[in-house]
C-alpha cells in the first residue's frame, strides 16, 4: 500500500520485511510463531487506523482543522 505519508510506508515495509524473515525462519518454533502472529496483527491494524484517519479527515471540514487544532493544543497546555 502507497499512501501520502512516507513514514507510514516505511513502518508497513519494515514489517513487511520482518514477516517474510519470520515466514522463512519460524518452523515449528512457537516463540517466533508467535513474534509473526503479532506482527501480522500489527500490520493490519496499522492499516485499519491509518483507513480510519483518512476517513475522519475526509469528514472534517479543512476550515474547522485550525479551530479543532487549538483546542487540542489548549488541552496539551492544561495538562
Amino acid at each position: 500500500m502507497i499512501t501520502d505519508n512516507i513514514t507510514f510506508d516505511k513502518l508497513l515495509s519494515d514489517i513487511d520485511l520482518q514477516i517474510e524473515v519470520l515466514n522463512a525462519i519460524a518452523a515449528d518454533n512457537p516463540i517466533l510463531n508467535e513474534q509473526l502472529r503479532l506482527l501480522l496483527e500489527s500490520r493490519e491494524m496499522l492499516l485499519l487506523q491509518e483507513m480510519e484517519m483518512q476517513r475522519l479527515e475526509e469528514l472534517v471540514d479543512p476550515d474547522d482543522i485550525i479551530e479543532h487544532t487549538n483546542i487540542i493544543d489548549q488541552h496539551a497546555d492544561d495538562a
